[in-house]
């Protein structure tokens, strides 16, 4: 069993719906389970949980094998937000799955992860992958740059709707997309 935890969102989505394709066993862990009930009738397992509540991450981890974690919180607001959910949740999902006796932990971390980062989300992130090194659990870390897919939609709307948009940087660098 594979527990994907971030599946309403575009990328634990579409590996959701790839392992289902493979024939793979996939529960997903929501806040919300209504939201993916098209997911429930596919075959998936839903389970509920939230990464700010312990108790729902070991219910959500006992019998899997893998995790994938790729929830964040980067435009979060009130409680769910980047220290409670990239920050603590996602060391808590650590620990669950470690107690689980989970085998391997796939975290979805960010480009440029580091300690001393300008933008405190990937100082976060880098705390996290840290604190899944030390963990004893094995693991693969993936640091994303941009999601084409998303990028895409970011440049293009604004040009459709406005006829201008907004670059990051000198609009001269280099961005190396990936696609899910």
């Amino acid at each position: 069993m594979i527990l994907i935890v971030g599946a309403s969102g575009h990328l634990g989505s579409i590996v959701a719906q790839s392992l289902l394709a493979q024939g793979k066993p996939v529960r997903v862990m929501t806040r919300t389970p209504l939201n993916l009930a098209h997911l429930k009738q596919q075959g998936v397992e839903v389970v509920s949980g939230d990464l700010r509540d312990p108790a729902s991450l070991l219910s959500a981890c006992q019998g899997v094998e893998q995790v994938l974690a790729a929830a964040h919180a980067l435009t979060g607001k009130g409680d769910n937000n980047p220290q409670t959910v990239d920050d603590a949740g996602n060391r808590q999902l650590i620990d669950a799955a470690k107690v689980a006796g989970v085998k391997h932990f796939v975290f979805i971390s960010v480009m440029g992860a580091s300690p001393n980062a300008p933008v405190e989300f990937s100082r976060i992130k880098y705390r996290t992958e840290e604190y899944l090194r030390a963990s004893g659990l094995s693991f693969t870390i993936i640091r994303p740059s941009a999601f084409m897919d998303l990028w895409a939609q970011l440049i293009g709307q604004p040009i459709l709707k406005q006829r201008k948009t907004t670059i990051f940087g000198r609009g001269n660098n280099p961005v190396n997309f990936v696609a899910v």
